[in-house]
């Protein structure tokens, strides 16, 4: 993350939201309940009990996950400290459950030993997507930190990268669903048998 980015508490359509220089990085976790866009999309079908999430930003996924499931562990990866420490001030993260690495997420993953049933990818900074979390040593990677039929979400733009993506993935994970909310899909999948 650069650190010249201006991070501020805003507002998005009526919500508030977690801005990265204008981009929306997180919403309120009241605001996600009522509307959780992507972040909503990304909420497992299954209850995690273990969950890994790269790409924390200002908490709105932990918190869903909180409230559909109930408190459980939770561990969240980030790079951008400004981020982290906003969202930790205005009381976005988990009081509990959580515990926050500020760290690449590439370099988090290649050196984990942990094993989770629940892997949410969301590598945004502002509206810049990391590529490397469609790349085979990445993704194999996250198969091997997934406990067998661990869940996966990724979230990405739909956009003309979207199939040769979908397709990278189908190539380690079995795809459960794709789900579109406004111009992003979210994919789930599965750590195949």
């Amino acid at each position: 993350m650069t650190h010249d980015a201006h991070v501020r508490i805003g507002e998005d359509g009526g919500r508030a939201a977690l801005l990265v220089n204008g981009i929306v990085q997180s919403i309120s976790p009241e605001d996600g309940l009522v509307n959780g866009g992507y972040w909503g999309a990304m909420v497992p079908e299954d209850r995690p009990h273990h969950a890994l999430i790269l790409g924390l930003g200002g908490g709105t996924l932990a918190q869903l996950l909180h409230a559909r499931w109930g408190p459980f562990p939770i561990l969240g990866v980030d790079d951008d400290r400004a981020v982290l420490d906003l969202a930790s001030s205005v009381e976005w993260l988990p009081r509990e459950g959580l515990e926050v690495v500020i760290d690449d997420a590439f370099r988090y993953v290649k050196g984990c030993q942990e094993r989770y049933d629940y892997v949410a990818v969301d590598l945004f900074h502002g509206e810049d997507m990391d590529g490397r979390a469609f790349g085979k040593p990445f993704l194999r990677r996250l198969r091997t930190l997934l406990q067998p039929r661990g869940q996966l979400a990724i979230n990405m733009f739909a956009d003309i990268r979207m199939l040769r993506r979908v397709n990278c993935i189908a190539t380690f994970f079995e795809i459960r669903e794709r789900r579109y909310v406004g111009g992003n899909l979210v994919v789930h999948a599965r750590r195949r048998r």
